[in-house]
């Protein structure tokens, strides 16, 4: 018996290496298949229109089913995402005395933007089948508009930082040339 259930997972997982693969593709090729089966059933309806307009009506109603399916999933692994970058910041800051004030306000506001997001991202996620059917649209909008914003505030904390870097060193290379100039004076 191993010692963690870790180690019990990877054993298993390692007895059958296919098992992972093969539900994945078990799970995905009926879906696909029924869909692509549609969508020619649609194409070759065309001598009988009732046929024609019922399998139009199967086709969108099965297309809003996997948006709304893509919404959630999509929300869930956006808020997952802020989850893991405010625990990476949490682990990487274990004493915010050492960090620079700017540094620190910076590190504050990305993380105030994860906390938000991550938390409207579950509200999203978890709301009922029919409630994210209805907000589908406006659902699909705000995770365009968040990941926008998550994007934009990491490309500007990351800036930042560089930015800091570069002045912390500019600084260390004048102050290390003073000493040097210094010790070459008294010499």
């Amino acid at each position: 018996r191993p010692l963690f259930p870790t180690a019990k997972i990877k054993l298993k997982t390692t007895l059958n290496p296919n098992f992972l693969t093969i539900r994945y593709h078990t799970s995905t090729i009926i879906p696909d298949t029924t869909f692509t089966l549609l969508q020619a059933l649609s194409e070759s309806a065309d001598a009988c229109p009732p046929l024609k307009s019922a399998v139009g009506c199967v086709k969108a109603l099965w297309t809003l089913a996997k948006r709304t399916k893509h919404c959630k999933s999509d929300a869930l692994d956006i808020a997952r995402r802020s989850n893991e970058i405010l625990t990476n910041i949490a682990d990487a800051v274990p004493d915010a005395s050492t960090i620079s004030p700017p540094m620190l306000q910076s590190i504050e506001r990305f993380t105030l933007l994860l906390d938000d997001v991550r938390s409207s991202m579950e509200d999203m996620a978890q709301t009922d089948r029919l409630s994210r059917l209805l907000h589908l649209n406006r659902n699909e909008r705000a995770i365009k508009q968040i990941q926008a914003r998550l994007d934009n505030a990491y490309r500007d904390f990351v800036a930042a930082s560089t930015l800091r870097v570069e002045v912390k060193q500019t600084q260390l290379v004048l102050a290390h040339a003073e000493i040097v100039l210094s010790q070459n004076n008294i010499a």
